[in-house]
């Protein structure tokens, strides 16, 4: 049966074999996902495509700027969406559930030991903030700050 939208067992299922040096966190419809090859946030499409990927992006961005508060360096966040659509319109990386863990394990180490140990260290706090503000429905239409 082909589905093209996972459900979140499927990809909780995919994030939990990754290896133990990467950490994954859950927050909302989204799976943070920290190891060498970068920091990650999944989310999984549903019905509407260009919002979800819109919401998985402005994600990636609040978890940026709440780190940049306590950090003095912050590396990029990739921002992931889950699906068996191809839409070349959408503002994120779009991946199909059977390549998902190469997606998060493949490429250049760009996090070095000293920085992953700074962000497991600030990540559960930040996410912690964000949760708390209990607002996931990120507002899509605001400007992104590149920073």
């Amino acid at each position: 049966m082909f589905r093209p939208h996972p459900n979140a067992r499927e990809v909780s299922r995919r994030v939990a074999r990754l290896p133990l040096d990467y950490a994954v966190s859950r927050l909302g419809d989204h799976w943070i996902v920290l190891g060498p090859t970068g920091l990650f946030v999944v989310g999984r499409a549903g019905d509407h495509l260009a919002s979800d990927a819109d919401v998985t992006v402005a994600l990636a961005h609040r978890i940026r700027a709440h780190l940049s508060d306590v950090m003095p360096w912050v590396p990029f966040i990739d921002a992931l969406l889950v699906t068996a659509e191809a839409d070349l319109s959408v503002p994120c990386t779009l991946v199909d559930i059977a390549t998902l863990e190469m997606a998060l394990l493949s490429g250049p180490v760009s996090i070095d030991d000293v920085g992953l140990e700074q962000l497991r260290h600030h990540l559960p706090g930040v996410l912690e903030r964000i949760d708390a503000s209990a607002d996931l429905s990120i507002d899509v239409a605001a400007p992104l700050d590149p920073a």
